[in-house]
């Protein structure tokens, strides 16, 4: 894992220019996590000592973290540097146990994005946690629908009603329906895409790619590691 970050920070292709539109478009690398310290589940965790060295050589190769709240606001403008946009999904206990603390020393800006009908189940973190988390103005809380299931199977009406309750159950709990969204699994039809656009500002799938000014709002790339 820490070697495929390495390439995708110093290949010449993970930031290369785009030539489309605007030429100096550097780009933003968006990269996924989800456990932190949970050896059983080998495909979606991570050990916390590689995470750290990660987080190292970003710094040390001077490649800044950018804050969600920049990405929102300048989404339609060049990236003029190499930036890295961090998200977390599903709001496991082992990332407000383990990487949190991490984060929030070093004040680290990231998305954790929570699907609703988990939140306070074993292994999964509670509406206290995730509040005490989105006061901080580095973390933003993202949506990522309320069941977590393959939503690419449900019908319109099934997805809408799935999305639904989510905002439904954030704004009960953190007075909000985030601006950020991720697709689970990273799959999503053209229509429920067209539906998510409604309600949120920013939506993310799970494929390679950089996030420039050429890049459609509702289906953003992001590298799991």
């Amino acid at each position: 894992k820490l070697f495929i970050l390495v390439n995708f920070i110093l290949s010449s292709n993970v930031f290369a220019s785009n030539n489309k539109y605007y030429s100096n478009d550097k780009g933003i690398l968006s990269i996924m996590y989800h456990r932190f310290n949970e050896n059983k589940y080998p495909s979606t965790n991570i050990n916390m000592e590689i995470f750290k060295k990660q987080m190292d050589l970003i710094k040390e190769e001077n490649i800044s973290f950018i804050n969600p709240n920049d990405f929102k606001l300048n989404f339609n403008k060049p990236k003029l540097k190499k930036t890295i946009l961090l998200t977390i999904d599903d709001g496991f206990t082992s990332f407000y146990e383990n990487a949190w603390p991490y984060l929030k020393e070093r004040e680290i800006p990231f998305i954790l994005f929570i699907s609703t009908e988990a939140v306070g189940k074993y292994g999964y973190m509670d509406w206290k946690q995730i509040k005490e988390i989105e006061k901080e103005k580095f973390a933003f809380i993202g949506n990522h629908s309320h069941s977590h299931e393959y939503l690419i199977k449900y019908n319109l009406n099934n997805f809408k009603k799935d999305i639904d309750t989510s905002i439904k159950i954030f704004i009960e709990n953190i007075g909000y329906n985030p601006i950020f969204f991720s697709y689970p699994f990273g799959e999503y039809s053209l229509e429920q895409q067209k539906y998510i656009s409604s309600k949120f500002d920013f939506a993310f799938g799970q494929h390679s790619g950089l996030i420039d000014i050429n890049k459609n709002k509702y289906e953003l790339a992001r590298f799991p590691i």
